[in-house]
């Protein structure tokens, strides 16, 4: 690391972060931090190195703003990593927080920055991301960019612009996380804040632009300060592979508090194979035009199993997909589908099986019009920071588990209101809104049955408080090499806190893919299956003997569970 003076009059000092001699980054020592409405221009920049320790030196510096009464950054480089924080002092509402920049460069030009001083100049030649996609992309050119949460209110993809590398991950939100390649190398780059102080929907990077890349949170406006703001905690750690470097980031995370501690116990039938109806519903009524989420059924659900009981599949847990709700977002059971819920869990249950119901998160669909996000006289999105809507929200999941036997629920459809403006309701905004969320469906949930289990697709550490399992998510139907590909989204989902997946399965590709994944699943997580007929894309049907294999294969699996103790 070496820093080096700026060329440019009035331009910050910048610092080389080096590994094996190259230089990977070069970065302006100080970052802006927008208001909702204007951005922020930096001047009468002063800055000191001193020893904090003895392996520690820290940089702290110092900016007139135009938007806010004081400002201060400081640096800290430690033997194995290096951390950034700035600070502010005033009035006013946030807008965009960057680092390792002041503002975003145009495609051709310096855009809303002040040139190559003031970004960040990146020499890496990829990044790797730990946000799966549908085309199953994790390493990027440095040009493209990435949202690291949710969508900040851009298009990625569309059926006329279809770019599955760019369509929302699966994980949502991701480790807040890149780590860039050079060589041999890998360096992370990575954010962590207070649980609470997820407030911003993404991390985003822009990718490298005309005049550099920069990395940021947007508060859209939400988060509002009257005294003194913290950014989140930026580090930059060397590692040699992106997986080390998201332990490395993982590590750090939690030693700083800025992760959740893990509250659930392993608990034998969260093991134990799943049956998910989704894409069963998916072959029956797509090549036909109909629309899945008519076929979740009681009568459908029944029958499926009835198929596999004859073919000898070992179910331990049955998965109740879209949509065996009236409404998606009030929870109550469509009685005209599920003429007895009840009954049916309680027939699982004499089985010997478990009972998920599949959920998405804080959908509108049911909700009375009170706890709704109003926008433009439509509503949006159910407010999830409103006392009312928790009020509202907990019996109805009560019900589901201490009335009907419910054991727990999918997690899907994972959103958070990622647009300036929306009347939202106390701090619950950004990553948060997700967070408090799953928190109210996990807490209840558990309440009532504390062996439950809670599916979620958020392997970021701040929800490790409110998940028991990680699903691997959705299979895409162009999907090739299938179990590397989930055994590297499981892998993920272990370093960042999670022990145990479901190994999901929709949507099939072909037969082949199919069944390699099939056979590799139980050395991966909990074993799953989506169809009884035949593959969702190519409408291929598995033989009786590879069902009889499956059999087999998973008996053999459950008897590898009775053989392991469990806490």
């Amino acid at each position: 690391m070496t820093i080096t003076p700026s060329e440019q009059p009035g331009a910050p000092a910048q610092i080389k972060i080096e590994r094996q001699h190259e230089t990977v980054f070069q970065v302006p020592i100080i970052a802006g931090l927008d208001s909702a409405s204007s951005e922020e221009q930096l001047s009468n920049i002063t800055y000191n190195l001193r020893k904090s320790g003895e392996d520690t030196y820290t940089l702290n510096a110092t900016a007139k703003s135009n938007l806010w009464t004081s400002r201060r950054f400081q640096w800290r480089f430690f033997p194995d990593h290096i951390e950034f924080q700035q600070f502010a002092t005033g009035t006013g509402r946030l807008g965009r927080c960057y680092f390792l920049a002041n503002g975003v460069s145009n495609r051709w030009d310096n855009g809303a920055t002040a040139g190559h001083a003031w970004d960040a100049t990146i020499y890496a030649d990829r990044y790797f991301a730990p946000n799966p996609n549908l085309a199953d992309q994790l390493e990027f050119n440095i040009a493209m960019p990435q949202i690291l949460g949710f969508s900040v209110g851009r298009e990625e993809s569309s059926e006329q612009d279809f770019r599955p590398e760019r369509m929302a991950g699966t994980f949502a939100p991701p480790p807040l996380f890149l780590a860039f390649h050079l060589n041999s190398t890998w360096i992370g780059i990575g954010i962590g804040a207070k649980p609470g102080d997820y407030q911003f929907p993404a991390l985003e990077y822009s990718g490298s632009r005309y005049a550099g890349a920069s990395f940021y949170v947007d508060y859209m406006g939400y988060r509002a300060i009257d005294g003194d703001f913290a950014s989140p905690v930026l580090t930059i750690n060397m590692a040699w592979s992106p997986l080390d470097a998201l332990r490395s980031y993982t590590a750090w995370l939690t030693s700083n508090g800025f992760a959740t501690d893990t509250v659930t116990k392993d608990v034998y039938w969260h093991h134990v194979p799943i049956f998910c109806g989704w894409a069963e519903q998916t072959v029956e009524s797509v090549p036909q035009g109909g629309s899945a989420n008519k076929l979740s059924t009681q009568a459908n659900y029944e029958k499926w199993l009835a198929t596999l009981d004859e073919r000898g599949l070992p179910i331990g847990t049955v998965v109740i997909d879209d949509k065996w709700q009236q409404g998606y977002g009030s929870f109550d059971v469509d009685q005209q589908k599920w003429p007895d819920m009840k009954g049916f869990i309680a027939a699982q249950h004499a089985k010997g099986r478990h009972v998920l119901l599949w959920v998405p998160v804080a959908d509108t669909d049911g909700l009375p019009p009170s706890l709704c996000v109003n926008y433009q006289g439509k509503c949006v999105i159910a407010d999830v920071g409103k006392p009312e809507y928790e009020a509202w929200l907990r019996p109805r999941i009560r019900h589901l588990v201490q009335d009907l036997g419910v054991d727990g629920f999918k997690e899907d459809w994972v959103r958070s209101p990622a647009a300036p403006g929306l009347p939202l309701t106390g701090p619950a905004t950004g990553i948060e809104f997700v967070r408090r969320f799953q928190s109210i469906l996990y807490t209840e949930t558990h309440k009532w049955k504390p062996d439950a289990m809670v599916e979620t697709q958020t392997t970021n550490a701040l929800f490790r408080e409110s998940s028991d399992v990680i699903r691997l998510n959705d299979v895409w139907y162009a999907s090739r090499n299938v179990p590397d590909m989930m055994r590297l989204r499981a892998r993920m989902a272990n370093i960042t806190g999670w022990p145990l997946v479901d190994t999901d399965n929709a949507s099939s590709t072909n037969l082949k893919e199919w069944w390699s994944y099939m056979q590799a699943q139980p050395s991966i997580g909990i074993p799953a299956l989506y169809f009884v007929t035949r593959t969702e894309t190519t409408q291929e049907t598995p033989s009786a003997a590879d069902w009889a294999y499956l059999a087999a294969l998973w008996r053999q699996y459950i008897d590898g569970l009775k053989a392991t103790p469990q806490q």
